[in-house]
């Protein structure tokens, strides 16, 4: 971290999620806390008068006028659910001016709709929430949407909210904090671990595989059911009524899987978050799920393009 610190200017709006924007205050009060050579500053502005409420009723009152930042200042954007639905031009045309002036401009839940409202993050890939996916894609194609839980690198780092926000911030120091910052914080805030960018969201159910099918329903949802103690294919089948293969044609319309696939798919996702956070054995948590350590690699690399012993060494890149 530089000498000066870093200050971040969480820019809210009415409505704005309380859990995310206090999930990434956590963070930075924590380190600040901490002293040392951690240096870093937050406070909060918004373009509207008064205090701003946000979507659960509670309102806050600002600290820091919007035109009276810190140099270098790193703004927050925090919006919530109304974002998809009504414009802010006013706030776009300030998030523009400030970064014509340098200042990074990041976004957390559904600040990233406002991010690309304001025609900031055009053909660069954002994280955001999932419930935010269909607007962005149907009113701005040109943003790459990711479904991992944060993307810290980029002109704009973006977060998908909730819990999410604290990753993205612990991520930030531990590129610019000292050795053992993000493990101290975490353990203080009681954090289990500190979660990966690379991670996905965990979705909802009917969202993982959304079908209008209900014996592929049905078969996805014993797969979810099933991770840790796998049935066969065949059972899986048989338990919904029907064949082995027309169950794996019905998947193929629907998904354009084999239903071995989507299995796999399923059980690995909850594997890698083993692998990338957790410090267990890599051939443990194979045997968690019902592998061997050389079947494990293998599947795990059909569905990331990478072995898990690989996925771990990664470390996520620093942010400019």
């Amino acid at each position: 971290m530089s000498d000066s610190g870093s200050s971040f200017i969480f820019v809210v709006e009415s409505g704005f999620t309380l859990h995310a924007f206090s999930s990434a205050v956590e963070v930075l009060r924590v380190a600040r806390k901490l002293g040392g050579d951690t240096q870093v500053s937050y406070a909060l502005t918004t373009l509207e008068d008064g205090p701003v409420k946000a979507s659960n009723g509670i309102a806050i009152v600002p600290n820091c006028a919007p035109d009276a930042l810190p140099r270098g200042a790193i703004l927050v954007v925090v919006a919530g659910a109304g974002a998809i639905h009504d414009l802010n031009p006013k706030l776009a045309a300030y998030l523009r001016q400030k970064v014509r002036m340098g200042h990074p401009v990041w976004a957390i839940s559904s600040g990233v709709v406002r991010l690309a409202q304001a025609g900031l993050v055009n053909g660069q890939k954002v994280a955001a929430h999932w419930e935010d996916v269909p607007y962005l894609r149907d009113h701005h194609p040109d943003v790459d949407i990711a479904t991992s839980l944060f993307i810290s690198k980029g002109r704009h780092p973006t977060c998908s909210g909730g819990g999410a926000s604290a990753d993205l911030m612990l991520d930030y120091l531990s590129q610019h904090g000292p050795d053992g910052l993000v493990e101290d914080i975490a353990s203080r805030l009681m954090l289990d671990g500190v979660r990966d960018g690379r991670l996905s969201q965990s979705l909802p159910e009917n969202m993982r595989y959304s079908t209008s099918n209900k014996s592929v329903f049905a078969a996805v949802r014993l797969m979810e059911t099933f991770c840790f103690d796998p049935l066969p294919i065949h059972e899986i089948s048989a338990r919904v009524g029907l064949s082995q293969r027309q169950l794996e044609r019905l998947f193929k319309g629907e998904f354009e899987r084999t239903p071995a696939f989507v299995y796999a798919e399923l059980r690995m996702a909850e594997a890698r978050q083993e692998v990338i956070v957790g410090r267990r054995p890599i051939c443990d948590i194979a045997m968690d799920f019902g592998y061997s350590t050389a079947n494990f690699s293998k599947v795990y690399r059909r569905v990331f393009g990478v072995l898990p012993s690989q996925d771990r060494k990664k470390t996520p890149t620093p942010m400019s």
